[in-house]
């Protein structure tokens, strides 16, 4: 809830509390959206300040929904068991050298996947509310990721064996992070040069860690390169275009979309259309276009007839992707309103309710 100067109110600004004149009687009900015609009544009438809700009271968020929904409490149950599984066959890994059984880990993706088909929540949608310990990061991004690539992998042309081999590099791309020490890893503050070389070598790290496993050789290119971008901006070796693998293309768009949407404690998911968003700001001719383009699209389709809350507070239903503009589509009021948000800069999508 907001203190509002009425010369400041805006036509959608909802009525967090009764507005009552100077003779005590209520002049607007709590919950009224706003006008400009009762803007300008709040005026004449000499009231000064009104109480406003801020988008965030005015309805619980979708995700929030999701966390406390009896879908999420199943698949965390899911989760979780498979979670402590695939840990045990890391650390066995880790000490002893051990390969992990790439069927199993295939079985784990099916187990966690398999109740949830059919269900009008996304696995995208519930790894946004998955809240884990920061110690255990490296282990959940590994089946946060191949979960992802499960998911999202026909999207991109990927079905039957090479799917399995890309679901396999959502499991194993960073695992040379493993090698590099935590305080290091989980550092809050700026980074070093020296401590960013040692970040940037868990490619090469991963690479050879990866070279006793009986996997396709796609995998272990995928480690090395999920950090090269297409104009030679990225590491270790600022690699372009066709010298990077086609995994390695479609981990870096999903990686970099994985660190975006995860729960953290210092803040929540992002907006999938703010994830958009900066995608569209600072992705384009460094992620391969076509997958690029590809992922923008069908991550856009995910939405369609979601409702969403714009930056004014105004509750929209998605109904057509803007093609121009993926961050920007044509959402339609519960009035029967339809706004282009490419053409209302001064508007955007907050949140999903």
């Amino acid at each position: 809830m907001e203190l509002k100067a009425v010369i400041a109110l805006k036509p959608g600004d909802v009525v967090a509390e009764d507005v009552f004149d100077h003779k005590g009687n209520v002049f607007v009900k709590k919950n009224t959206t706003l006008d400009k015609f009762l803007i300008q009544k709040l005026n004449v009438a000499k009231i000064t300040c009104v109480n406003i809700k801020e988008p965030e009271d005015d309805k619980t968020t979708y995700f929030e929904k999701i966390r406390v929904s009896r879908t999420f409490r199943q698949f965390y149950e899911i989760y979780s068991k498979n979670f402590y599984e695939l840990k045990d066959l890391m650390e066995q890994f880790l000490q002893t050298g051990t390969p992990i059984d790439s069927d199993r880990l295939y079985e784990i993706v099916d187990d966690i996947m398999s109740p949830f088909k059919h269900s009008k929540i996304t696995i995208l949608d519930m790894l946004a509310v998955l809240e884990t310990a920061e110690s255990d990061f490296l282990y959940t991004h590994a089946i946060n990721v191949a979960l992802i690539c499960n998911y999202t992998g026909k999207w991109f042309k990927q079905e039957g064996k090479d799917l399995r081999a890309l679901v396999l590099c959502g499991f194993y791309y960073d695992i040379g992070k493993f090698k590099i020490p935590a305080q290091i890893l989980l550092k809050q503050g700026r980074l070093t040069d020296e401590e960013f070389d040692a970040i940037k070598s868990h490619t090469s790290l991963g690479y050879e860690m990866l070279q006793p496993f009986n996997i396709d050789e796609r995998i272990k290119l995928a480690a090395m390169m999920h950090h090269e971008r297409i104009d030679g901006s990225g590491y270790p070796q600022h690699l372009v275009d066709d010298q990077i693998v086609p995994f390695a293309k479609i981990i870096a768009i999903l990686d970099s979309y994985e660190a975006m949407t995860s729960y953290r404690s210092y803040r929540a998911p992002l907006c999938p259309f703010t994830v958009i968003e900066i995608f569209e700001k600072d992705g384009y001719g460094k992620y391969d276009t076509g997958y690029y383009i590809t992922f923008l699209e069908r991550m856009v389709e995910e939405y369609i007839g979601k409702e969403v809350m714009l930056s004014d507070g105004t509750v929209c239903v998605v109904v057509l992707i803007n093609k121009q503009k993926y961050s920007r589509p044509m959402v339609k009021t519960v009035d029967g309103n339809y706004i282009d948000l490419t053409t209302r800069k001064d508007l955007s999508i907050k949140a999903l309710v």
